[in-house]
């Protein structure tokens, strides 16, 4: 750096912020440092960038500390409430503690909707990295400017944002759940969720299920019931009727209510699991525990990781790094002693 800073005839501090593309360097200095710096082979250390990155943050001007949570979630309805939402943000503000981060939620409400307000309050205040999460659906369609922000999304929150993004590994979890009901004895599983979820899974929930269930015999293979909002009770009962599935793998309906109404009586007349179980069903009921909080985490690590390389704008290869889900046993889905079948991919290397 300072044979850079000899040749150019500046101080190595004003080198060093060049090569960070600091806006208060110019855009004609920025680019003669680059040139040379590429003409001498230069290459940081990633370790002291990111040892100097720290003590930028706790010595510099402005709130550099600062990671910002974008939030669209609308309505009254407050996404600290609701379980999946709660568990992300525990993971994001542990994970943002454990690297001298402080997490502060900015509503896209509280600018009454205008992302360039609110964009605008974080270069005001030197606020750099961005997370976008919690938004509802009707946030597709909102676009960020990343320029000159170090970006990561949670989940598929913000979806018209091209990001990297940390997310639950949809796929393998639903064939992890499918694998262990299987190896329990249950032989006709079927699939239920809403077709909002399954959409913003982009499908891999009902992707997993349908490939799964070529190594059934087709007697034993069930259409997944996938229907949209308001489904009726009616509705249900005709699909299980038609399917006689023996087992339910669940995401976000009141299936024990259909069930109940029709007479069925869990787990004595057909076994349940629910993919992501909420707090209420953790300890009582058999299931995926998607680990959330480490998503969360895994979502801010995307944003700091971007931060010690000064890495802005938009991602020109995003990224989506998937974390696994964990089975539990629960009372919904006892075992119904029969031989277990041969293990698919997901649990296979599960086991591993």
């Amino acid at each position: 750096m300072a044979e850079i800073a000899q040749q150019l005839g500046v101080a190595s501090s004003t080198i060093s912020r060049a090569l960070r593309d600091d806006p208060r360097i110019s855009s004609d200095l920025r680019s003669r440092v680059r040139t040379v710096a590429d003409k001498l082979g230069y290459a940081p250390n990633p370790l002291v960038s990111a040892l100097m990155a720290n003590r930028r943050r706790r010595g510099g001007a402005g709130a550099v500390d600062v990671i910002a949570l974008i939030t669209n979630y609308g309505g009254r309805e407050d996404w600290r409430k609701k379980d999946v939402c709660r568990w992300e943000y525990e993971g994001i503000q542990r994970r943002a503690r454990e690297l001298g981060f402080r997490i502060e939620v900015f509503a896209l409400a509280d600018y009454r909707g205008d992302m360039a307000r609110l964009s605008a309050t974080l270069r005001a205040r030197a606020i750099r990295g961005v997370l976008l999460g919690f938004s509802r659906e009707e946030s597709a369609g909102i676009a960020f400017d990343c320029e000159g922000f170090c970006v990561g999304g949670l989940s598929a929150y913000f979806p018209d944002v091209i990001a990297d993004r940390a997310n639950f590994h949809g796929f393998f979890n639903v064939q992890l759940a499918l694998d262990h009901m299987h190896r329990l004895g249950y032989r006709r599983p079927a699939l239920i969720v809403p077709e909002l979820n399954n959409r913003v899974s982009n499908n891999l929930w009902s992707g997993a299920f349908l490939d799964w269930q070529r190594k059934l015999p087709k007697r034993d293979r069930c259409e997944p019931f996938i229907p949209p909002e308001n489904v009726t009770a009616t509705e249900f009962s005709d699909w299980l009727y038609r399917n006689a599935p023996d087992s339910l793998l669940v995401y976000k309906m009141p299936v024990r209510t259909f069930l109940a109404k029709r007479g069925v009586r869990v787990p004595d007349d057909i076994g349940v699991a629910y993919l992501y179980r909420t707090s209420d069903e953790k300890g009582a009921a058999a299931g995926i525990d998607g680990n959330l909080d480490f998503v969360g985490a895994a979502a801010l690590d995307l944003v700091v990781e971007r931060l010690y390389a000064n890495s802005t704008g938009t991602s020109e290869h995003p990224k989506e790094v998937l974390l696994k889900g964990t089975w539990y046993e629960g009372a919904t889905l006892p075992p119904k002693n029969q031989p277990a079948p041969p293990r698919s991919r997901a649990t296979a290397k599960a086991k591993r």
